[in-house]
């Protein structure tokens, strides 16, 4: 009888710890813990969460695209006589949604000295944009970057007596900000205003740089 009881006593005791081992199989056999892990054998479809967003940030679900316009504006020189207008040619690349890449070549000429001084410039302007809003029909941004200015100095009247005109290779660089505006998948138009960087060291007559502020329009088509 003793025999009996010790047998159902252990038999009682070796029940909860048979239960455990089973109930911890499943725990670890259950998929709802390796659903979370984004491992390829169990769940494949666990990364597309991640790849997405890897997508989203590197902007592979958005090509780069390529768009080339005209360039027009209006700038006001320090120390010069008046204001001028300027024109030419803008060329962007865009990539990563909110990153693009522009190279302009514009033409403006500023007068100093009541005239007696006239600088015309080829300003080759290298800029990075980046886009706060990428997505809509208006895109604001912010810019900077540098430029190569083909400068040519002429003077006249009695300046001319005592200076030969010359040409200058100068280096800037600019900052600024802007917006564009998407008229269609294959249109927009751009408005910034940037300040230019420009000093000019070897300036004998005007003493004065040749920095200045410019307001841009442009008008880009998309290929």
């Amino acid at each position: 009888m003793v025999i009996g009881l010790l047998t159902a006593l252990l038999a009682s005791m070796s029940a909860p710890s048979a239960a455990q081992e089973s109930a911890g199989d499943n725990v670890w056999e259950s998929s709802s813990i390796f659903n979370v892990l984004p491992t390829s054998t169990r769940d494949p479809e666990a990364r597309v969460l991640p790849r997405s967003l890897s997508a989203e940030l590197l902007g592979e679900e958005h090509p780069a695209s390529f768009s080339i316009g005209a360039a027009a504006g209006y700038l006001s020189a320090r120390g010069a006589d008046r204001g001028t207008w300027f024109g030419g040619v803008q060329a962007r690349l865009h990539f990563a949604r909110i990153f693009a890449a522009e190279a302009a070549m514009t033409f403006h000429s500023n007068h100093y000295e009541n005239g007696d001084v006239v600088v015309t410039q080829y300003p080759l302007q290298l800029t990075a944009f980046l886009y706060i809003v990428p997505e809509g029909p208006f895109r604001p941004y912010i810019l900077g970057g540098v430029g190569w200015y083909y400068t040519r100095v002429d003077y006249r009247d009695s300046v001319a007596l005592v200076n030969k005109d010359r040409t200058d290779h100068l280096f800037g660089e600019h900052l600024g900000a802007g917006a564009e505006l998407m008229l269609g998948s294959r249109v927009s138009l751009d408005m910034d205003v940037r300040y230019i960087f420009l000093n000019a060291t070897n300036d004998k007559v005007i003493h004065r740089d040749f920095n200045y502020w410019q307001v841009t329009f442009g008008v880009n088509f998309y290929l």
